[in-house]
């Protein structure tokens, strides 16, 4: 009988063995792959890595657009490695992105742009800018008139979510606290503030570093095993120059755009955007029937936030190109546009603050040839689309 057992045991462990040796090339594959790829920076390049050398170190980085980045991420590690507040910050969408600070004429910049925006994405900018003691003295609001069209947002912003809760916490009680009637628009406003989900009490901590879970997660290897055909992997290098050839996010958070952008023929753009009004397609303002009163309101209480905490609060409206801003005129479905640029200039005279801009490309005198795209305009064109509106 010992015989016996003895040859059964010996028989289980060389089965245990030869599984084993199956198993540990297997998991040393699958780290490997997610150590190669990395496609969303939590092994070889975090971004807090990125953010450091940004932040820290003032370098610019290339090769973040092919590396499908999230600037979310990003903007979050970059911010949280900065020392004390910023005299100037720029928010808002990817029209804003290029401005930087020479443009500003101070060091003490920092341009929080993100691409696809929305409005929960500039309550998430303003929750870490609280919560990170980096109020600045001048903030620069871009106001995109899709910022108001509730049908067309997306989910970018929710890499950032509980930042946006905090701010939304603390300025649905602010519009709680106004109201009178105890019904109407402030009170839909508040309406999810006792679930949780908005408290202001919440103190996010947001991962941007390693993530040690991820060498050898399936669901990471499966994904990153996507990417190995196309030769796709997430790598960054770090330079000094302020243009390349290539996307470069500079260490003041603005962008230089690739040099095939910079050099666009503008009648690739002129036929791109006849395209678009032949399809009836402006930007995320499709289906806009009405504005959201709810992101209005919020967008007021946050200017009044802002200005309560002494920000000096500006706002700036980009403009659309000449072809894009005549068929606004003339669409009907697109005269919502018009109704949002009142509503901005009746919060920025109310509140004393300064306005720039117009979507009305005519006050910067914008041509075709000022533009990258349909939407975006040349980096040396920027600064006359600034022009004062209203000044307090």
């Amino acid at each position: 009988m010992a015989m016996v057992r003895k040859r059964r045991w010996e028989e289980q462990m060389k089965k245990w063995c030869k599984a084993v040796l199956f198993i540990i090339p297997l998991l040393c594959m699958v780290a490997a792959v997610n150590w190669y790829v990395d496609s969303y920076g939590y092994l070889r390049v975090t971004y807090d890595r990125i953010g450091g050398q940004m932040a820290v170190h003032g370098r610019n980085v290339e090769g973040l657009e092919e590396s499908d980045f999230n600037d979310r991420k990003l903007l979050l590690a970059c911010l949280k490695q900065q020392e004390g507040p910023r005299e100037m910050i720029v928010a808002g969408s990817s029209r804003v992105m290029n401005f930087d600070h020479y443009m500003f004429g101070t060091d003490s910049f920092y341009n929080t742009g993100l691409s696809e925006s929305t409005f929960k994405d500039l309550l998430a900018v303003a929750g870490i800018l609280e919560l990170n003691g980096q109020m600045p003295e001048k903030l620069m609001i871009g106001v995109d008139a899709f910022l108001f069209n509730a049908s067309h947002n997306n989910d970018r912003w929710m890499d950032l979510e509980d930042y946006v809760n905090y701010m939304e916490g603390r300025l649905e009680a602010r519009l709680h606290a106004e109201t009178t009637d105890g019904s109407g628009q402030a009170q839909a406003v508040t309406g999810e503030a006792g679930n949780g989900r908005g408290s202001a009490d919440l103190v996010p901590q947001a991962n941007t570093g390693r993530d040690h879970s991820k060498w050898l997660s399936l669901d990471y290897f499966r994904y990153n095993v996507t990417l190995l055909p196309e030769h796709k992997r997430f790598a960054v290098t770090y330079t000094q120059d302020w243009e390349t050839e290539r996307y470069l996010k500079h260490y003041d958070g603005s962008i230089s755009y690739q040099r095939s952008l910079r050099e666009v023929d503008v009648k690739d753009v002129e036929a791109l955007t006849r395209q678009s009004i032949e399809e009836q397609v402006v930007y995320r303002m499709t289906d806009f029937h009405k504005i959201d009163e709810e992101s209005m309101a919020l967008f007021a209480a946050l200017v009044d936030y802002l200005q309560e905490r002494g920000v000096e609060v500006m706002l700036y409206l980009p403009p659309y190109s000449p072809m894009m801003y005549n068929y606004i005129e003339s669409a009907e479905q697109y005269q919502i546009t018009f109704q949002i640029e009142e509503r901005i200039r009746q919060l920025a005279a109310g509140r004393h603050i300064a306005l720039y801009g117009s979507y009305d490309p005519a006050g910067c005198r914008l041509e075709m040839t000022d533009l990258y795209d349909i939407y975006h305009v040349k980096t040396e064109k920027m600064m006359d689309t600034f022009y004062p509106v209203i000044t307090p």
